[in-house]
């Protein structure tokens, strides 16, 4: 692999207003990237650890409610199908009411309701099957099945909370670009989004660095923890870093909601690691003139637009890529030309269904595209990392049916 050489230029100033776009809003601190009420740390701990009992206890009394319930329905010879929309039903208003409980413990965060109703599904349903099996001795062929198909939640759980979430994979594209010579294999790690490195975190990295990458982009999401741990954190996440530049030589990064430019600059720093605020970089890869230009998340939209600009106008570049943390970033680029946008964010949705697709995104791009892969959008090419880690915090801690990946795009002319 031959070393790159480098020649940089800055697009522009940025500028940090104190309104928002529909990039992001403002921050520069060195923790958390998202907009938040300051909390304490020992309080924000108390406040989770209360939540997760808290959604226990809720999975608890909703599946036991709807297990007693529907046994007393059985027993009063209602038909089968009107016990399970009862049961149902029962299992639905409980889930709302100890939703709204929870909001209170958690100053009002959406994550927490996906949080109780996955327990809910998990804990409550299989609980109130076996309620049933155990006390209704006669009982039909169907309210047998649905309460087998009720325990059946609790491999589901166990799956999606214990093992995919850690089964990670290297998705591997290819993209053709006009002019280019020697191929370019660029690495994309995203959405790392961990609170430390552990060997989870450090399997991602090894299996990127075997794959030879000549560059390495990271769109965000690199940690996610509060500032008051950063000086403790941060020497960890500089570690991953270097170890990305001996392998690529080249390595660019992005803010996102967890991270910051402050922190990625810190972590950076003496690592040969470029953090990209609103700017374009040029060099020189096998051969190839390259352009990279980086949005920061929270940014004046004015700042990002014209590094979609300067990166479209680039005469000189034979590939020009986009690095941002949310692929919405391609709104930037309406009636632009670049080869290539990548990004983060969306980790795929996190749970996808068959025939459907992740029900949630946090993007605006259509959902087949924000559900991960190389895409093309408005005549662009857009790679959608499905992400290293997943989202943390209120959130459960899950995936089902997106495997977290490292990516691998290889530029060929």
């Amino acid at each position: 692999m031959r070393a790159p050489t480098l020649t940089a230029h800055r697009a522009c100033p940025t500028t940090r207003p104190a309104g928002s776009s529909r990039l992001g809003g403002n921050s520069s601190s060195l923790g958390r990237g998202r907009r938040r009420p300051r909390v304490g740390r020992c309080g924000r701990i108390v406040r989770l650890v209360l939540l997760n009992y808290y959604a226990i206890a809720a999975a608890l009394v909703v599946g036991a409610a709807s297990g007693i319930a529907s046994v007393v329905w059985i027993r009063g010879r209602v038909h089968a199908g009107l016990v399970a929309v009862r049961g149902a039903a029962v299992g639905i208003v409980g889930s709302l009411i100890f939703s709204a409980g929870a909001l209170g413990i958690t100053a009002l965060d959406g994550f927490t309701v996906i949080h109780v109703v996955y327990l809910v599904l998990t804990i409550g349903v299989p609980l109130a099957g076996a309620i049933v099996l155990v006390l209704v001795r006669e009982r039909s062929g169907v309210i047998t099945a649905l309460c087998i198909a009720a325990l059946l939640a609790i491999p589901v759980g166990i799956y999606a909370t214990h093992i995919e979430p850690f089964w990670l994979r290297t998705d591997s594209a290819e993209l053709t670009v006009d002019g280019i010579g020697e191929p370019i294999r660029v690495g994309v790690l995203a959405d790392l989004q961990t609170t430390a490195i552990g060997s989870y975190e450090n399997e991602a990295v090894d299996r990127l660095i075997e794959a030879a990458p000549d560059m390495v982009l990271v769109p965000g999401d690199l940690y996610q923890f509060d500032e008051d741990l950063f000086d403790e954190r941060a020497p960890q996440f500089s570690e991953v870093i270097q170890r990305l530049v001996d392998a690529a030589s080249t390595v660019f990064l992005v803010s996102g909601n967890t991270d910051t430019v402050a922190g990625l600059r810190a972590i950076t720093e003496g690592t040969g690691a470029r953090v990209l605020d609103n700017e374009v970089e040029t060099l020189v890869v096998n051969g190839n003139v390259v352009s990279v230009g980086g949005t920061t998340l929270f940014s004046d939209e004015r700042a990002a637009q014209r590094v979609a600009d300067q990166l479209s106008d680039d005469d000189q570049a034979g590939v020009r890529i986009f690095l941002a943390h949310k692929p919405d970033a391609i709104e930037l680029l309406e009636g632009r030309s670049v080869d290539l946008l990548v990004s983060g964010h969306t980790h795929g949705g996190q749970v996808s269904l068959p025939f459907f697709g992740p029900p949630l995104t946090l993007s605006d791009v259509p959902r087949h595209v924000a559900a991960g892969g190389l895409h093309v959008l408005d005549g662009t090419p857009v790679y959608v990392s499905t992400g290293v880690g997943r989202e943390r915090d209120n959130a459960p801690q899950l995936r089902f049916g997106v495997r977290p990946s490292i990516g691998i795009i290889d530029l060929v002319g």
